[in-house]
């Protein structure tokens, strides 16, 4: 497979985002705070999505319908397990080592467990950037640049998650009012 084509890029972000969505739950289960669980389980879920929107967009390509709305791909029904979804294709040839859910239940575990969840927003949104910017199919471009800004929201959630935990060390503080849900 070209994994630069559309459909290469398609398959790699389906990977990602299963990859994602049980890296989540995993630590969603291991959480120290039910706060902790219900953010972890709410990217779970936002990963779910994107998986569905990549394998709606990628069946869509090998029918040769081109590409679907971002809603269109959502509507679509797939019968999709996320946790045991059946992708396509082959997996791609690198895996990225960002996924490593081994840590203690701790405060200390969920900054781990968020620092290796900024990373994995960085790399998918650098790969979905990437292929925004070389694609010149208009409606690829919009799927690409909705991925962008989902990835962009997630890091930033992550990234004041961990801020917050690593100054004050809990997920609670009574005049702190909650914004760990994406």
């Amino acid at each position: 497979m070209d994994w630069d084509s559309p459909q290469g890029i398609l398959r790699r972000g389906m990977s990602l985002e299963r990859d994602g969505y049980a890296f989540y739950k995993q630590v969603a289960d291991r959480a120290s705070a039910e706060r902790a669980k219900a953010m972890f389980l709410d990217l779970a879920s936002q990963e779910a999505d994107h998986l569905h929107l990549f394998l709606a967009q990628y069946r869509a390509l090998e029918k040769g319908e081109g590409w679907l709305t971002v809603d269109e791909a959502m509507a679509t029904d797939l019968g999709l397990d996320p946790a045991n979804p059946d992708l396509p294709g082959e997996e791609p040839p690198r895996a990225l080592p960002v996924f490593t859910p081994e840590r203690g239940v701790s405060v200390q575990g969920d900054i781990a467990a968020l620092e290796y969840g900024l990373e994995t927003e960085r790399i998918t949104r650098d790969l979905y950037a990437d292929a925004a910017a070389k694609t010149d199919d208009e409606m690829a471009k919009q799927v690409y640049q909705f991925l962008v800004s989902q990835e962009e929201k997630h890091y930033q959630l992550l990234d004041n998650t961990h801020r917050y935990l690593t100054e004050n060390e809990t997920w609670w503080d009574s005049e702190e009012y909650p914004f760990f849900t994406g």
